[in-house]
């Protein structure tokens, strides 16, 4: 049954409060690792995927009504382990909350445009305003784990690692008009990881960022593309 259609006021704090009752559910556990993912969850249906972690479909749901994708405004969290300003870390200067905020608002910002223009470059627009052929995207990055963030300070100080971090997904697909749920994901992306120490810069983190935001939009296409017969939306 579709759910009747509400208002963007009331919808957008559910969405939200959904969002984050994922990041509990799942990441807290890490990820299911060590327990079996339910086999339903909220009228979806868990199937099997090797593009993300964790997926739930709505049965009968189909993409192929949807050209185009409305994509809420993105929340980030912080790993629950991760400390920055740890005893002994080698990092260029001390974390502080605002330093933190604005890698929150960097990383949504980076997502934002870098999703978008995925989206766009496969042929599928993103809009502001609801419509019969808009997908609603309402996602979250949780568990975000930079291993070593810079701060600019006048010391020259240069950290080695052996990999940038970690982060993880949580989205959900819904009609934009009627709000009906159709699909829930749940990916983690590991950053650069060798054997070897190496230098560990905003550069490097940034480029796992964006490489792991450009995987994540390619999934989306792929389920649209194969929700319109197989043929990119772009030909």
């Amino acid at each position: 049954m579709i759910t009747p259609c509400i208002s963007d006021r009331i919808r957008r704090p559910m969405v939200r409060a959904s969002l984050l009752a994922l990041g509990a559910l799942f990441l807290s556990v890490g990820g299911f690792a060590a327990k079996e993912p339910p086999a339903e969850w909220d009228g979806l249906k868990r199937v099997a995927s090797n593009q993300v972690d964790h997926l739930y479909k709505l049965p009968q749901a189909t993409l192929s009504a949807y050209d185009s994708v409305k994509l809420d405004p993105i929340m980030v969290e912080f790993d629950k382990n991760w400390n920055p300003n740890r005893s002994g870390g080698s990092l260029q200067g001390r974390i502080t909350n605002e330093d933190m905020e604005k890698i929150k608002s960097n990383l949504a910002s980076a997502f934002q445009e870098q999703f978008t223009a995925d989206l766009n470059k496969a042929g599928y627009k993103v809009v502001n305003e609801d419509g019969s052929n808009v997908l609603r995207v309402s996602a979250a990055i949780a568990n975000l784990y930079i291993t070593a963030p810079q701060k600019a300070t006048s010391q020259n100080i240069k950290t080695y690692t052996t990999e940038t971090g970690h982060m993880t997904l949580v989205a959900e697909l819904r009609d934009s008009v009627t709000n009906q749920l159709l699909a829930r994901a749940v990916d983690t992306e590991q950053g650069r990881e060798t054997h070897n120490f190496m230098l560990t810069t905003s550069a490097a983190n940034t480029a796992d960022a964006t490489r792991a935001i450009s995987e994540w939009a390619g999934v989306l296409v792929k389920a649209l593309d194969a929700a319109h017969g197989g043929k990119t939306h772009a030909e």
